[in-house]
Parts: structure tokens; sequence; C-alpha cells
């Protein structure tokens, strides 16, 4: 029979299933036969009722689902895997982004105009999605999604200094050499980070398995 575990006492080492007849089963850490992992809330088991009482308790792996299109691209739970980002997000993003540059070079725009407006509203518009794919490829590899700060805080104080820096310049500012110098790090440093951020949550494959942000996706991917 299958059920679900609805509580884990690890200091008594008894639990409980909600069964998937409606019915409520007792277990202790003898009857749990998945040595591999702890009891959790929530978990999808395989046992054996025998009375009241669980045994021969199994930790089924859930099933990956494809997750809606709304909740793909601007959603940051869950997983995708290396082939779900390259293909259904970067890919396209790329493709559109290098058709509005080739538009933008036919009409000979350098700072405006029609297409250069496109062209920062869509970047505008794909930014969420971005930092959303990035998050759910870092619990992919079974880290916290805050690790994304490594790459955005620098990222964003690089933007504030530099453009304080050309303005430090217009103005001629004495602030400007040590607002260049301090871009000039920041820039190091995002560098550095995107090179991690690619190699690993890029290239590396994600949790074999099921992992704490859920099932494995590269099944379904």
């Amino acid at each position: 029979m299958k059920g679900n575990v609805i509580g884990f006492d690890p200091d008594t080492n008894t639990g409980a299933i909600s069964g998937h007849d409606g019915r409520r089963y007792d277990f202790a850490t003898a009857d749990w036969h998945s040595h591999d992992r702890r009891p959790r809330h929530g978990d999808l088991v395989d046992f054996a009722p025998e009375g009241q009482r669980a045994t021969q308790i199994y930790a089924l792996e859930a099933a990956y689902v494809a997750p809606s299109f709304g909740a793909f691209y601007f959603s940051p739970s869950g997983r995708i895997s290396r082939s779900q980002y390259w293909l259904r997000f970067f890919l396209p993003v790329f493709v559109i982004g290098l058709i509005i540059a080739l538009l933008k070079g036919a009409n000979g725009e350098t700072h405006s105009g029609p297409f250069t407006t496109l062209g920062t509203l869509f970047q505008l518009l794909v930014l969420w999605p971005g930092i959303a794919m990035l998050v759910k490829r870092i619990h992919d590899r079974n880290k916290s999604g805050a690790l994304v700060w490594l790459l955005y805080g620098p990222l964003i104080l690089l933007i504030v200094f530099g453009v304080a820096a050309i303005f430090a310049v217009t103005s001629g500012s004495e602030a400007a050499s040590s607002l260049g110098v301090l871009s000039a790090v920041l820039g190091v440093i995002v560098a550095v980070v995107a090179i991690w951020f690619f190699i690993e949550f890029g290239c590396m494959r994600g949790t074999i398995g099921e992992n704490r942000f859920g099932p494995d996706p590269v099944r379904e991917a």
C-alpha cells in the first residue's frame, strides 16, 4: 500500500503514515527500510499494513511533473535541468536578442531608435525569468537559491558605481578615479562569480534523484 508520512519524532524514533486508504498507521524506525534517508513529512512511501501498524516501509521518489508555462518562466520554486535551461530559456532569449541587434544595425541605430527601445524592453522582460531560471538551476544542485545574490549583488553595485563614475568623469569630480577603481574591482568579482556559475549551474548535472527542492527533472526534461 502507498501513503504519505505525516510525522516523525527522532527522539522516540516513531512516526505516522496516512495511508491512501484513508487510515492512519504508526511505525517505528525498525520498520523504515530506506536507510539512505530519514522519514520526512510528506514523503511518499510504500508499506505493508499490519493492523494499525506500518511495516516494510520504503520511500518512493516523487515523479517530476512538468511545470506550466507561467511556473516554468516566472516561479523560482523547484528544479530545472541543464537542457531545460539552455534550450527552453537561454537559446530563445539569445536568438530573439540577436534578431533585435541585427534589426538595430540594419536600421542604422546607435543610441536610440525603435529597435533600441524594443531591445531595452526585451531585456527588462526577461530579467525576472532569468533570475527564476538560475535559482531553479541552483536548486537542481541542491543548494540554496540565495546564492544568486553572490552574482546579482556585485552586479548591481557594479552598475551603480559604474554610472557614478561616468557622472564623476563628465563633471570633473576628483572622485572619478576612486569610483573607476572600485568599478574595476567589482567587474573582476562579477566575472569570477559568473565563471563559477556557468560551470556549476550551467554545465554540471543536478542531484541524481529527489533532493530537498523536488524530484529530479532529468527524467522528464
